[in-house]
């Protein structure tokens, strides 16, 4: 299977030249071709290596690393993204660890790397199933751990081809630390032994609660937030918002993919009769409707003084995206149907009614009409979701308990 594995690789291999090229020319990285290919790689010796895809697995885990470098000083941290968003998320929480681009699961680009960097450990966030790095780092006797394990249905849903090789890399895991119950049952499916994983909890929810008191209004007029949307929700949001009573609340749109801005704007033209674009220092007057955040690093920002939140990736089929963040500020959460990726979050928050969800279009106007009118009702939401986060706020520390634990 691996052989096989080796040869689906090298047809793809012109596929992932091109897309790796792509995303180098709309984040301009210097290093992040080199190192994706194993080359210019930084000085590491003998790291603590965690694997975190990008900006969101970054962000979950910032404060287990930053506790694993307080509990352990003397051990040198290497993080590795996919993504260069994400290794900028990295450099800015992480600031003393190292940082590097995984390089493509390629046999030779991986063990120019794993001999160069030797590191300790691996700790693998969440769902990156690499079957060349897992073997190969089997064969260096480093250890790998996977936590806040998690898996997409589209992941289990694979044919059995892939399947097979997901169960011969996963055979190659010491332990898998799962998020939920139906997680820890999504790893067994793939080929993970019962004795391989066990359920943990989210890690997501650590270090959620907000203490940024500096965060200052860079909005000069009440909003609502749509956060981390994506290509063609933008458009499918305003026009529902065009639809709703909203009081004159502006619309702040925050898309996933700042770089997106050109498309955002050709799409929403007809739509807007005045919109304002961040990134070019527009000016939000009265006559502004919507608001283009397209910048980095001013997220936390746009939620804490939001009058609630629209979290995108949930009106188009992206699986939806972390509506933790939005509920450390105690904010109420409106999001769509597609919240496959973080279906635990969303039956968690449902039953405790901490957000709410929309199945369609006339659903979604009409939780707007509601949120923007009934202060109350937009107090008590987001007071449930604040008391949840605060409930879940250690789970840092047990994960840090149990990695310390394995070997």
């Amino acid at each position: 299977m691996i052989i096989s594995y080796q040869l689906f690789l090298l047809l793809l291999a012109p596929v992932f030249i091109w897309l790796s090229f792509k995303h180098y020319k709309n984040n301009k990285d210097n290093l992040y071709l080199w190192q994706r290919l194993g080359m210019k790689l930084p000085e590491a010796h003998h790291p603590i290596w965690f694997h975190c895809a990008s900006v969101g697995e970054v962000i979950t885990a910032a404060p287990l690393i930053t506790l694993y470098k307080e509990q352990f000083p003397d051990k040198e941290i290497l993080v590795t993204t996919n993504s260069v968003t994400g290794a900028n998320v990295c450099r800015n929480k992480l600031s003393f660890a190292t940082h590097c681009f995984l390089p493509l699961d390629y046999r030779l680009v991986t063990s120019r790397f794993l001999n160069k960097i030797k590191p300790e450990k691996l700790i693998i966030l969440e769902t990156e199933l690499w079957p060349n790095l897992f073997q190969l780092c089997s064969s260096h006797n480093i250890t790998i751990t996977i936590i806040n394990g998690r898996l997409s249905k589209r992941t289990t849903d694979i044919n059995p081809w892939f399947k097979s090789i997901y169960k011969k890399s996963l055979s190659k895991v010491n332990k898998i630390y799962c998020r939920s119950d139906e997680d820890n049952k999504a790893y067994q499916s793939l080929g993970a032994t019962e004795q391989q994983t066990e359920t943990i909890g989210n890690l997501k929810f650590s270090g959620q609660l907000s203490n940024d008191s500096d965060l200052i209004n860079i909005i000069n007029r009440p909003y609502v937030i749509a956060a981390s949307t994506h290509a063609n929700e933008e458009k499918k949001i305003v026009e529902l918002w065009n639809k709703s009573k909203h009081k004159d609340l502006l619309l702040v749109i925050a898309p996933r993919h700042p770089e997106r801005k050109n498309e955002i704007v050709k799409d929403l033209h007809s739509l807007v009769h005045e919109l304002s674009i961040r990134s070019e220092d527009q000016a939000i007057t009265d006559k502004t409707n919507i608001y283009l955040a397209d910048t980095f690093g001013e997220l936390n920002s746009l939620f804490k003084y939001a009058e609630f939140v629209v979290m995108g990736g949930s009106f188009v089929k992206k699986g939806g995206h972390n509506i933790l963040e939005p509920a450390s500020y105690g904010k109420a959460i409106l999001y769509g149907p597609s919240m496959e990726n973080f279906a635990a979050e969303n039956t968690l928050f449902l039953s405790k009614n901490a957000s709410l969800q929309a199945h369609n279009d006339t659903e979604t106007i009409k939780i707007i009409n509601s949120l923007s009118s009934d202060l109350k009702h937009r107090k008590e939401l987001g007071d449930n979701a604040l008391r949840l986060m605060t409930k879940e706020n250690n789970m840092s520390q047990r994960y840090l308990e149990i990695l310390v634990k394995t070997p």
